[in-house]
């Protein structure tokens, strides 16, 4: 297990809300936990809330890997809940989630819960050709590119990406040239360059590194572009990715991502850059998620930085700064002095949703569903789509 996983895992079942919440959040979408920390994160679901500040764990557990265990769990799970409760469709987007290899070794069970033509064209791939698999992908291409975007079309043009990948049936200069010749058009990416980032991130291909990181200069991609490259960045993890990122970390508005990047990126490297971030920037909402990110890579040198920053006047409407510093503490078995007032703050922030906290239900996808991205998700949560049900 990774060390930095190994350090925050045990949190997921903490008995203090804010502290479970910020840990679970912390190790999500780093790509670096396992089964095994899915199967923690059920553990979680099953204590229930801790307290009247608890949020809902199973959402935050969407997109971490399963292993066996964890897709025999789901199952079970599913078997055992009624029709109408809401968790069911979290774990039917679980299971819609899992590797190609666990669908199918558990077929006869998940057919019972799942898309029966969505199922058949998951089941199908190892069967397929490496040619017949860059048909599929392109047939797929073909329709997103056609302003008909869906996330399970989406979802399964990476699925075909990974069974390429298992075939060897990408090259890495297949990924450079697609890059390179992207840099020479004026029309922008299109869902075959996207795949094309998305496999630089499956492959951890450190070689593209600087054509991933340029990408971020070019402030008229989409955001899905963007999310993409941050997410293959954050894969390949490596100094080379931490270097090249703070070059551009603060350029125009894309700092969002790519300081997402170097949050994401639990290590030493990651850290020292944020923190010199933290110093050359004068904004107040870039400043306000270096501190985040700083606590979120549990930052002990940052902490008088992000205190002194908090004193100053942070962007409160960004989040809440006092609970990253709190955890942060926390976390690091640090008895500050601050402690107890920065957790009536988070509370005071907390309240006013208490009466009214939405119901976290995912909406699946099938063909023909069509939201945006950047739309508010139709769970009721009030994040954007593609930072919540997505």
């Amino acid at each position: 297990m990774n060390r930095f996983v190994e350090r925050v895992e045990p949190y997921f079942l903490s008995e203090d809300a804010f502290v479970q919440r910020y840990a679970i959040e912390m190790l999500e979408d780093t790509y670096l936990v396992d089964g095994d920390t899915f199967l923690t994160g059920l553990k979680a679901v099953d204590r229930g809330p801790v307290s009247e500040f608890s949020s809902p764990v199973l959402p935050y557990l969407m997109y971490m890997p399963l292993n066996e265990g964890g897709m025999m769990e789901v199952i079970d799970r599913l078997n055992r809940l009624d029709k109408m409760d809401d968790d069911r469709l979290f774990y039917t987007q679980l299971l819609l989630n899992a590797d190609t290899n666990l669908v199918i070794a558990q077929k006869n069970d998940v057919k019972r819960f799942v898309d029966e033509t969505q199922l058949a064209e998951i089941v199908k791939l190892p069967s397929l050709t490496i040619e017949e698999l860059y048909m599929e992908l392109a047939d797929i291409t073909f329709y997103l590119d056609n302003d008909r975007y869906t996330q399970a079309h989406y979802d399964h043009g990476k699925r075909i990406i990974k069974e390429l990948i298992e075939k060897s049936g990408i090259e890495i200069w297949e990924i450079q040239i697609g890059l390179k010749e992207n840099e020479e058009e004026e029309d922008g990416f299109g869902f075959n360059e996207i795949y094309t980032v998305y496999s630089a991130g499956e492959l951890r291909e450190e070689s593209v590194v600087p054509q991933l990181v340029n990408l971020f200069k070019d402030e008229d991609e989409s955001d899905l572009l963007f999310e993409e490259v941050a997410n293959a960045l954050v894969k390949i993890g490596t100094e080379q990715v931490v270097r090249e990122v703070e070059k551009v970390a603060l350029y125009g508005n894309t700092y969002f991502y790519t300081l997402d990047v170097l949050g994401r990126t639990k290590t030493k490297e990651a850290e020292n850059a944020l923190l010199r971030l933290f110093d050359q920037t004068n904004d107040i909402t870039a400043k306000t998620l270096i501190s985040d990110y700083l606590c979120h890579q549990l930052s002990t040198e940052g902490i008088s930085k992000i205190e002194e920053f908090i004193e100053e006047g942070y962007d409160e409407g960004m989040l809440c700064l006092e609970e990253s510093l709190y955890v942060n503490c926390i976390m690091n078995g640090i008895d500050h002095p601050k402690l107890a007032a920065w957790r009536r703050i988070i509370e005071e922030v907390e309240h006013p949703s208490l009466d009214d906290q939405p119901l976290l239900v995912p909406q699946l996808a099938h063909i023909g569903d069509k939201i945006g991205r950047n739309d508010p998700c139709p769970c009721g949560s009030g994040k954007k789509y593609k930072k919540c049900c997505l």
